[in-house]
């Protein structure tokens, strides 16, 4: 008979069925419980599995407080909650896998809403810390209503899915998902990096209220350090949607606010204001360059940060046979010439005091064109180092 302390195991080295995951940095006060419920759960139900604590580097009792409750423990010394729980999914044997954390916050007597869905064959379960029973400051008010929501609104709009508690440290997924997610955050952006890789491969994903609960000791995160970090790396991660899509765009919507800004010099009526386009076409096509150039930086960046894969944009700019730089300088050399031609060619013709028609279009012609010159050129010379900087590395 199995009993809390001894949940059914398979064989010493062969498959089981949930591998419980708990990365730790100095929870010795509550890690020892947390272990003791996931293997309460594990002896109540029908499957085999493991409890395995990943010690991260902890200064206190973490590791003992672990191995005392049951626990296998695993060392990481290097810092990080994804680096950790890495490690533990490498060394771990369940079909099911499920994270949690190691803080008391979580549940872990009644795993069965997060890991019975696997076996209807979702891929990833997320447990809902905003629609399940929350403690009274369980949560910061500003973590809880802002920044979840704000962070769980953009994945969801980049991947075009659903979530609604991307931060979430109770989930599950089979190995199959994580071997396809492929995980590369180190830190606690991990969460958020499981959602877009699992919205992107268009993955089965259930999300179930979990109840949550105040922490024993006071919370590693820290909101704008943590926050920024996991906003960086939405931003690696899916440059094209923020950057480069939008860069084309604007520099499409300038270039017809140009070309109306010169057909109707005199602007065109938007009720009882006469509106400008031109003006418009002067930040848009500059702006949309910049957008472009910043997109192309952070697909690379993200690329050789093995945050993401290399895509169009990378193995385009890594394929030294397409010249991506000199087509950006040549855009760049006649969109500047052109446009201090023209500025050249407006200022005679005032100077002659014959200024010509649809001068205030043209001379928002003329500056779009020296800007975005400008700024085609800056991103020939970035293309130029980043392409420098992969012959070094590759040497």
């Amino acid at each position: 008979m199995k009993t809390a302390e001894e949940p059914a195991q398979a064989s010493a080295d062969g498959p089981l069925d949930v591998s419980v995951i708990i990365p730790c940095l100095n929870e010795e006060t509550s890690v020892g419980e947390c272990v003791t419920k996931a293997r309460t759960w594990l002896s109540g139900s029908s499957f085999t599995g493991e409890v395995l604590v990943v010690d991260n580097a902890s200064t206190d009792g973490t590791a003992e407080a672990a191995r005392s409750a049951g626990a296998r423990v695993i060392a990481e010394l290097r810092r990080g909650k994804g680096n950790a729980f890495r490690t533990g999914v490498r060394e771990s044997r369940g079909r099911f896998i499920v994270m949690s954390d190691g803080d008391g916050t979580y549940d872990l007597s009644d795993l069965d809403p997060v890991v019975r869905p696997l076996e209807d064959g979702y891929d990833m379960v997320i447990g809902n810390r905003l629609e399940g029973e929350m403690e009274r400051q369980a949560m910061p008010w500003l973590h809880r209503r802002i920044g979840n929501p704000l962070f769980s609104a953009l994945i969801s709009m980049i991947t075009r899915r659903s979530f609604g508690d991307v931060l979430s440290g109770l989930r599950s997924f089979t190995r199959e998902a994580w071997e396809t997610m492929s995980p590369a955050a180190a830190g606690f952006e991990l969460e958020s990096e499981i959602c877009l890789r699992a919205g992107r491969n268009r993955m089965r994903v259930a999300e179930v209220p979990v109840p949550y609960g105040v922490r024993r000791e006071p919370s590693k995160l820290r909101g704008l350090t943590h926050g920024w970090a996991i906003a960086r790396f939405i931003i690696l991660e899916s440059a094209d949607l923020i950057f480069i899509y939008p860069g084309l765009i604007a520099i499409v919507l300038g270039i017809l606010s140009l070309a109306t800004g010169v057909v109707f010099s005199e602007g065109v009526d938007v009720g009882s204001v006469s509106w400008q386009p031109v003006f418009a076409g002067g930040i848009l096509v500059p702006g949309g360059v910049a957008f472009l150039t910043l997109g192309i930086a952070t697909k690379w960046l993200a690329w050789r940060r093995a945050v993401a894969h290399s895509g169009r944009v990378v193995n385009m700019l890594r394929d030294e046979s397409i010249p991506v730089g000199d087509y950006f300088l040549l855009a760049g050399v006649v969109s500047l010439i052109a446009g201090v031609g023209l500025d050249a060619y407006l200022l005679w013709r005032w100077v002659a005091d014959a200024p010509i028609g649809l001068a205030l279009g043209w001379g928002a012609v003329a500056q779009t064109l020296v800007v975005s010159g400008l700024n085609l050129i800056v991103a020939a010379v970035l293309i130029g180092v980043l392409r420098a900087g992969q012959r070094s590395k590759e040497d």
